[in-house]
């Protein structure tokens, strides 16, 4: 059985592989995610990540905290606001503090789920301030049944746009695709490995990033 969900994943991995092959960079990037609720509207999540580059060998870029704070409001929807303090390995640049406000639209069709996000990002790195509006579709489907059992498996993609916005800089574009392999470890545990394919900037100086995300999701 495990050896056909690792042939489904694989087919359908295919096309993010093969644009690995004109990449300029690979990403690693592991993160810890946990989140609670409060047995009311209220929700938490906390994240820790690392960000660490593949070029000429095995770098740390970065290390970022964050924290989610959403709230429903009816109607498969939810609100939300996060936080986030990112330290760079890079003495040269300033660190980074990111506010974010978004809404999700969220609901399950049989087995699938679909999710649709919309978030407005203000990065604060020293003396800059960047915008940035941006949307993602995203979906999950259990590879048995219509639920995510323990020790079963689940897909997951998703599409995202962005726009950039800087005072005195040009306008920017980026496009990200992922695809995904999760499974449920235990009722409040499961990991989760999703290769996301990024056009930076796709409508200039075009930079292709393929980013390996491996990340554990534990609730309380």
């Amino acid at each position: 059985m495990i050896s056909f969900y690792s042939r489904v994943f694989l087919f359908l991995l295919v096309p993010l592989l093969s644009f690995s092959q004109i990449v300029e960079d690979v990403i690693v990037q592991p993160s810890l995610n946990i989140s609670w609720q409060t047995g009311n509207r209220w929700s938490f999540n906390s994240v820790m990540e690392q960000r660490n580059i593949t070029d000429d060998g095995f770098g740390a870029l970065h290390i970022q905290a964050a924290q989610f704070v959403g709230y429903e409001v009816g109607f498969y929807s939810q609100i939300g606001f996060v936080v986030m303090y990112r330290e760079l390995f890079d003495d040269s640049r300033p660190e980074e503090v990111r506010f974010t406000e978004q809404y999700v639209y969220k609901r399950k069709y049989n087995a699938l789920k679909v999710a649709h996000r919309v978030r407005w990002d203000q990065r604060l790195r020293g003396d800059r301030t960047t915008h940035r509006w941006r949307y993602r579709l995203s979906s999950s489907l259990p590879l048995n049944g219509f639920a995510t059992d323990v020790s079963e498996y689940y897909l997951t993609a998703s599409l995202e746009t962005v726009f950039i916005a800087e005072k005195a800089e040009r306008p920017g574009y980026d496009q990200r695709f992922s695809l995904g392999l999760g499974r449920q470890l235990s009722k409040n545990l499961k990991l989760q490995l999703v290769t996301e394919y990024r056009f930076e900037d796709f409508t200039a100086n075009t930079e292709r990033l393929l980013f390996l995300n491996l990340g554990m999701y534990y609730s309380i």
